[in-house]
């Protein structure tokens, strides 16, 4: 007796969903091989000039919806208006300047537990060496002249780029491994960080939740820490023990915690960590 198996459908029935009625508008019959591997990274559709972003695919990628031969997308109307470029503000009033760490090759955030950040958030709250204290306070300086003078409802008419912060520790050398340890053993150590509408994981990224509801993430090559971020900065109602943890480890390698948006340098004390982690 032979062996039977299901032979993957190379042309597959694509439906169409409009998200705002919910009404399937338009069918297709279309080939596997024209269609994307995953919708994982964000995706525009055109019909008769008319651009569509996809919010949703049913299944996500190219080996569940060629096993079944069926894909839903659920789309979104792109509308297009003229926008005189005079008026675009620019929503935060600084960003880095440092170039946004690689998608690692192959990967996928598909079926893993990653943390997803904004491009722009990279780097917007951070550990730095104290050593670095000098141009942490020149930087600051054209943040605030931002902030101050260039206003305008939500927005900012300009943006200072980040050009001359250093990397984390120049003078010495920071381990992965130390985190681990001085980290709360019920901290959920994730598969990395990854970009939001962008396929895969940033290569040698990491990234922790902490038990607090905390998120720190950054790079480390071989273990050696090149930097250290924050993403959600604001603690649950148990602070304890992550923020103390934060603060002992924050004194231990002579680091300064900067949130560039807010003009803030935070010297490692548990008074200035449970008052910035705990805000409201």
């Amino acid at each position: 007796m032979g062996w039977f198996t299901n032979k993957p459908y190379d042309v597959i029935h694509v439906k169409y969903v409009d998200l705002v009625t919910g009404n399937i508008f338009r069918q297709s019959k279309m080939p596997a091989a024209r269609l994307p591997e995953s919708f994982e990274a964000a995706t525009t559709v055109q019909f008769d000039g008319q651009d569509w972003s996809v919010v949703e695919a049913r299944p996500v990628t190219s080996a569940d919806f060629r096993r079944t031969g069926e894909l839903v997308l659920v789309l979104n109307k792109i509308t297009k208006e003229f926008v005189n470029p005079s008026t675009i503000l620019f929503s935060l009033p600084t960003i880095t300047g440092d170039a946004l760490p690689q998608i690692a090759a192959g990967t996928s955030k598909l079926g893993v537990d990653v943390l997803e950040i904004h491009e722009d958030d990279w780097r917007q709250i951070e550990w730095l060496p104290a050593s670095a204290a000098n141009i942490i306070d020149t930087e600051l300086a054209s943040v605030r002249r931002v902030i101050e003078n260039e206003r305008v409802d939500v927005g900012f008419k300009k943006c200072h780029l980040r050009d001359s912060i250093p990397k984390l520790a120049p003078n010495s050398v920071l381990r992965l491994s130390e985190m681990r340890a001085a980290f709360d053993p019920k901290a959920t150590w994730l598969a990395g960080f990854a970009y939001q509408g962008v396929a895969g994981v940033a290569a040698n990224s990491f990234a922790i939740r902490l038990f607090s509801s905390i998120e720190v993430f950054g790079v480390a090559s071989n273990d050696i820490v090149d930097s250290i971020c924050f993403a959600n900065s604001r603690a649950n109602n148990a602070p304890e023990p992550d923020v103390p943890n934060l603060a002992n480890f924050a004194a231990a390698h002579d680091l300064l915690l900067v949130d560039w948006c807010r003009i803030l340098v935070l010297r490692p004390s548990l008074a200035n960590y449970m008052a910035y982690f705990n805000r409201q």
